[in-house]
């Protein structure tokens, strides 16, 4: 109560003495403050009593503070600088060589429970400013930025409707501007049509996660008072999901749920056309309800009956809308077998590569290994002539006839038996 009190009057003091600014900010921003002394001169820097650092002007040593400013802070000259404000960094600061007091207000704006909001909930909006309470700001609402009636930091809203969606503006001192973005959902459905015989799905989901937490819903239809309907429990093992035991009727996932709370009636008949009511309850004692409609036709001649609306059965259709580490096994399944593909197709690139590369070099050698031809394979121009020459030369002499009989060559004219 003394430091309260000790702070109090500083503040009325540097008011009154003219040498005391107020610094409003978000959270996040950056504030300067001067001393308003000579670089050369040393200078102390305190926040709300304790301790920044002290700088020696002449030789430039600096020495931290307990202040968990000083963590921080960085001076240039007289000018201290303090990045990344918070809330806690809201108060007094003091130069002691000028005195001068600077007051920085942190302000912060937010919406509770959350920013998503369910239709007939309540809510508040918030534009903080730490350490001053009481002083009053400007809010303007959506849609066109109209002057809300009320001028406290914080707001009621009650049982909030899709007019209250939209931008909130909190105006501090005419000086600083924060922005506040409020949405208002509900739950989702529409009229189903279908044939007789067909598997449908009765629709319920909301847009978006909301800030409340579900802890229960159910699904009803007044006109099938003997069909057994699952309830919807959040458990701390298991989390939000369907509690039935009667499938005979209506199939529903087994899986963890968020935001889709949809059922699927099965082999639905003429008696089942009527009103379906999807209520989902949430923390705070706020429920939500939706209906939707069903109209159930003759199947037209020729046609056969489908699982579903969707044209798949409720087991694989229960599988691929599992969820698996915050996504839908089918979106798991998809990214997989595209990686697969994109695998295989790098492994084909690659051997056909290498197949080319062997080709090429089988080529390579095979021209190497090739032996030129030389003239005498291709220039016959003189071979004929040749040939002739060596013929003539070899053909012999023709023999002189008396020489063709040795018995009268070696008998002699006058050889007689």
């Amino acid at each position: 109560m003394a430091i309260c009190k000790i702070l109090f009057f500083l503040l009325a003091l540097c008011v009154w003495c003219g040498k005391c600014e107020v610094f409003y900010k978000r959270v996040g921003d950056e504030v300067s403050m001067k001393c308003g002394v000579d670089s050369n001169s040393d200078i102390d820097w305190k926040f709300n009593g304790e301790s920044i650092f002290s700088i020696t002007g002449k030789s430039g040593t600096r020495r931290k503070g307990s202040s968990h400013i000083a963590f921080k802070a960085s001076a240039s000259g007289d000018t201290l600088k303090v990045p990344r404000l918070e809330t806690r960094d809201s108060g007094n600061y003091f130069c002691r060589q000028s005195g001068k007091h600077y007051t920085v207000r942190v302000v912060s704006a937010f919406v509770k429970p959350g920013p998503v909001l369910l239709q007939s909930s309540n809510a508040e909006l918030h534009c903080d400013i730490t350490g001053d309470p009481n002083t009053e700001v400007q809010w303007q609402r959506p849609p066109n930025g109209e002057e809300y009636k009320e001028k406290k930091q914080v707001i009621h809203l009650k049982s909030v409707t899709s007019e209250e969606a939209g931008q909130w503006t909190c105006l501090v001192e005419k000086k600083l501007k924060l922005i506040v973005t409020l949405t208002v959902v509900g739950l989702q459905t529409t009229a189903v049509n279908a044939s007789k015989g067909d598997n449908i799905e009765l629709p319920c989901s909301l847009p978006q996660s909301v800030s409340q937490r579900v802890v229960g819903g159910r699904w009803k239809a007044d006109h099938l008072p003997k069909v057994s309907f699952p309830n919807l429990t959040n458990t701390a093992g298991e989390g939000l999901h369907w509690h039935g035991n009667d499938l005979s009727k209506v199939n529903f996932t087994t899986g963890q749920l968020s935001t889709n709370f949809d059922v699927t009636l099965k082999k639905v008949q003429s008696s089942d056309d009527g009103t379906f009511v999807c209520t989902v309850e949430f923390d705070g004692g706020v429920s939500l309800s939706v209906e939707t409609t069903l109209r159930v036709v003759d199947k037209p001649s020729g046609v056969k009956g489908s699982n579903n609306r969707k044209g798949k059965p409720p087991a694989v259709m229960e599988s691929l809308t599992k969820e698996v580490y915050g996504l839908k096994l089918w979106i798991w399944i998809a990214v997989g077998a595209s990686s697969v593909a994109l695998i295989v197709l790098i492994v084909v690139i690659g051997v056909v590569q290498r197949r080319n590369k062997r080709m090429k070099k089988r080529v390579r050698t095979l021209r190497s290994m090739r032996q030129p031809l030389t003239d005498k394979d291709y220039c016959q121009c003189d071979r004929a002539e040749k040939e002739v020459e060596f013929g003539e030369q070899a053909r012999p002499l023709p023999v002189p006839r008396q020489h063709r009989n040795p018995r009268t060559r070696t008998a002699g004219p006058n050889h007689t038996n």
